[in-house]
């Protein structure tokens, strides 16, 4: 593993860059949040440096105009552009809710293409992934350079706090943080403790991965001239640093400061500093345990990051810090900067901000025995601050160069350097002409040409129908369009019939009640063949009525959006996209297909878990390319078989898993009411809830 100066150069600074930080998490708008607090560090160092800095918050938050405009003024001060944009979620589902962030943010920098030299995007919950997605398969950024942090994965974070997933959308989370690191041009991430975890995960690291600490500028803490903390100072007060939930180490402490007061030990003052948790009823937990405590015990769960550092300087205070899992942690840092004793648990990469000659002052074993014991030895007197690694203190040095030198950028390929392979458009109808009508007009207006259309009516029965489907050969035979007549078999069947007749390189699958807008073929074979992907699908935009879309016979609607191959929440939902894709020839053949089951449907998603499980190359195309009707007369509406075509969604998953590992797959539990408290869960009241959500809203000091 590198480190980040390992590709820094030495050579004369360059010119000065524009640079934005992309971001769901910063300072001001959120109180301590961790990625938050590092991006308001490097956005104010960067500007420092000379650079031209924009922040762009994704956040439901930019709905409050009032707070924004402070933020902005906040970040002005500093001379920091700052946006803020409110995502939408375009349709009442999971998904939609799932991609709303990384559209915004998509959205918001596609407009803002042309102003930008550098993009800081953490890897959490797939903020860039649109837009890296879209870069990785030549559709816009080729100027942009993507530095994406790794900061708090889905996964290492349920792993390391031994929880269970509680959303699908997590699934999402864990797939496009994986894609969000495995797609950066250069990827940070602020310990090595973190970058070996993805790397023992099976992430597809970028060549141009490092590891580095985070920046941080000791400055924008308060005045360490009115410090009254150091060593050989009475202890007074015990201070839990850190959000009130076990991963933060919460029942940790609590087990020591029983252990301790078994013991009998006198303990003093014990203040939790963090907010709260929305799954871990941290203060009932405390109350059950503290009968025999015999100290004071407060809660302060309301200060930002600078009125919890001004806190933990008071007199005779100890920050404990028993996180139980830990990337580069911003709490740490904050205590090295301003000389707070504190103690923090030996996990993650904590140890490497830590000079190696006062690791063992600070740090403790990650169980309560062992806190226990270092809080034993500072019952009277605090420790001597800690000291930062040397990595730490030439840190900013590092930061500055990499920034100030160029970074190659993957162009974009010339149209020139592409061929012009055969492409043969794939429709299968049934009983609705006019609709067909419509997609092949679409098909015409195609600004790529070099095509073929295979029609195959999937046993329509009416004279009328035939009589208008013959006008439409006879229309078309001048182009060599193909249409083909069987009896019905069903969806899956009607499109391998197409698929055998076809004589291109590629095969576009189009249902026969949509319509393409006019660069569709073209934008997804260049996407393809761009990427190097065997399979594409695209988003697209709802309509309805009988019209062409944009007359007053259909009315249009929001965009339809998905994720792309995502194996865990494929097994569950569609993820990859409709069947409409871009496939190659080979690669369908070589897979045998769409299954064929008369009235069943998800042929189309059974064949993507296919080419999931067979590690082919997937990708989708985040713009919408095709119109698609939203009507009752569709093959969806006429399939009869639900548990079935549950069935075919996951099927291909099975023929590599042993009997047990195939039962845990499909297993199915009846979903539970909404609403009701399962298990040990826990759901703050609403007083409670509705208090945080005013605070979000109301509270705006930053520190000014």
């Amino acid at each position: 593993m590198k480190e980040l100066y390992q590709d820094s150069t030495l050579g004369p600074s360059s010119r000065k860059k524009h640079i934005c930080i992309l971001t769901e998490d910063i300072f001001g708008p959120i109180k301590n949040g961790g990625i938050g607090t590092a991006y308001f560090h490097l956005a104010v160092f960067l500007q420092r440096s000379g650079h031209k800095v924009t922040i762009c918050f994704i956040n439901g938050l930019a709905k409050n105009p009032v707070k924004m405009k402070i933020t902005k003024q906040f970040f002005l001060r500093l001379g920091i552009n700052f946006f803020s944009v409110a995502p939408q979620a375009l349709a009442k589902t999971t998904m939609a809710r799932t991609m709303a962030i990384p559209y915004a943010a998509y959205e918001w920098l596609r407009q803002h293409e042309k102003k930008f030299d550098i993009v800081h995007v953490s890897e959490w919950r797939g903020t860039g992934y649109i837009a890296l997605l879209a870069k990785s398969l030549g559709i816009a950024f080729g100027n942009i350079h993507f530095v994406v942090k790794g900061s708090s994965p889905t996964l290492w974070s349920a792993e390391g706090n031994q929880q269970f997933l509680k959303e699908d959308r997590q699934l999402g989370w864990v797939f496009m943080e994986r894609k969000s690191a495995e797609m950066a041009d250069t990827l940070i991430c602020g310990s090595k403790y973190l970058i070996e975890w993805m790397d023992k995960n099976k992430y597809k690291l970028p060549e141009r991965s490092f590891f580095w600490p985070n920046v941080f500028l000791d400055d924008l803490l308060p005045d360490k001239r009115i410090r009254i903390n150091g060593s050989g100072l009475a202890t007074r007060e015990w201070v839990f640093f850190g959000r009130l939930e076990p991963r933060k180490g919460v029942i940790l402490f609590v087990n020591a400061l029983n252990s301790l007061a078994k013991k009998g030990v006198q303990l003093p003052t014990i203040t939790f500093l963090g907010g709260d948790s929305y799954r871990f009823d941290a203060q009932k937990f405390i109350e059950e345990n503290q009968e025999n405590w015999q100290a004071e015990i407060t809660f302060k769960n309301n200060f930002d990051a600078m009125e919890a550092i001004e806190y933990l300087r008071g007199e005779g205070r100890l920050a404990v810090i028993p996180a139980l899992l830990e990337n580069s942690p911003i709490s740490v840092y904050e205590c090295l900067a301003t000389k707070i004793p504190f103690i923090a648990a030996d996990t993650g990469g904590t140890r490497e901000l830590l000079d190696p000659d006062t690791c063992e002052q600070v740090l403790f074993e990650p169980n309560h025995i062992a806190l226990g014991k270092k809080l034993e030895l500072h019952i009277k007197e605090l420790p001597a601050p800690g000291v930062k690694h040397p990595r730490v203190k030439k840190s900013l040095e590092v930061w500055k160069r990499w920034h100030e030198q160029e970074h190659n950028t993957p162009q974009c390929k010339s149209p020139v350097d592409m061929q012009s392979p055969l492409i043969t458009i794939c429709i299968t109808h049934f009983e609705r002409p006019g609709l067909l009508y419509q997609a092949l007009k679409s098909i015409e207006q195609q600004t790529y040409q070099n095509i073929e259309v295979i029609v195959v009516d999937d046993g329509s029965h009416s004279k009328e129908v035939h009589h208008a489907l013959k006008i439409l050969e006879n229309h078309y035979a001048n182009k060599g369009w193909q249409f083909i007549y069987q009896e019905n078999c069903y969806v899956g069947a009607a499109r391998n019939t197409a698929a055998k007749r076809a004589g291109g390189e590629y095969l576009l699958f189009f249902d026969d009640d949509n319509v393409m807008m006019p660069e569709m073929v073209e934008k997804m074979l260049r996407a393809a063949m761009f990427a190097g992907v065997d399979c594409l699908t695209c988003s697209s935009i709802r309509f309805s009525g009988e019209g062409e879309p944009n007359t007053p016979e259909s009315k249009l609607g929001t965009q339809i959006r998905f994720m792309g191959p995502a194996r865990a929440w494929a097994t569950k939902v569609n993820i990859v996209g409709d069947a409409t894709c871009l496939i190659k020839t080979t690669t369908f053949r070589n897979h045998g297909g769409y299954t064929e089951r008369y009235r069943t449907g998800k042929d189309d998603i059974e064949f993507y878990s296919k080419l999931i499980s067979a590690n082919e190359k997937i990708s989708y195309y985040p713009d919408a390319l095709y119109y698609y009707r939203i009507g009752n007369n569709s093959m969806k509406a006429r399939n009869l078989l639900q548990e079935e075509e549950d069935f075919r969604q996951i099927s291909p998953y099975l023929h590599t898993l042993d009997a047990e590992e195939k039962s845990l797959l499909l297993l199915r539990t009846q979903q539970k009411g909404r609403g009701k408290q399962q298990g040990n869960k826990y759901k703050p009241g609403v007083v409670r809830r509705t208090m945080r959500r005013l605070r979000k809203f109301i509270r705006l000091d930053y520190g000014q």
